[in-house]
């Protein structure tokens, strides 16, 4: 088998398996995120923030469930835990989205937030929008399971 086939096969079994786990089962319950603070942090430790990955680590690090977070992923059919940076005229900005149930065809439940990183690297929640996230969502963008 070529490369591409491999890829492509074990691309096809993880969304195979995503959707046989969540089978029948029900989604649980919606409860109330724990939302992170909309306050203007001080400015993190590593001093300047040059690049939107930057940005976006800082961000990631304020919540457990940003945790491992990766760059979203334009090819991916079903991914339903990423960030995209970008940078702006005083920084950068960076939106989190979170997906879960039954993901591998698009995800009926999703959470963003939109959060101002400066140059400096203080942070300020923006905007946060959507359903809200179940109490027992997995860190790290494990929501396809749901």
């Amino acid at each position: 088998m070529t490369k591409l086939t491999c890829v492509l096969l074990a691309t096809l079994l993880v969304v195979l398996a995503a959707c046989s786990s969540s089978a029948g089962a029900s989604a649980p319950p919606a409860l109330p995120s724990a939302q992170p603070s909309a306050a203007a942090s001080a400015p993190a430790a590593g001093g300047a923030v040059t690049t939107p990955d930057e940005a976006a680590q800082r961000v990631i690090a304020l919540d457990p469930r940003f945790a491992g977070l990766q760059p979203k992923n334009p090819d991916l059919i079903g991914g339903c835990c990423f960030y995209e940076a970008t940078q702006t005229a005083d920084g950068f900005q960076v939106v989190v989205e979170l997906g879960w149930g039954d993901c591998p065809a698009g995800c009926i439940n999703r959470h963003r937030w939109t959060y101002k990183v400066g140059a400096d690297g203080s942070t300020t929640l923006l905007s946060e929008t959507g359903d809200p996230v179940p109490a027992n969502f997995p860190s790290g963008g494990g929501g396809s399971s749901y």
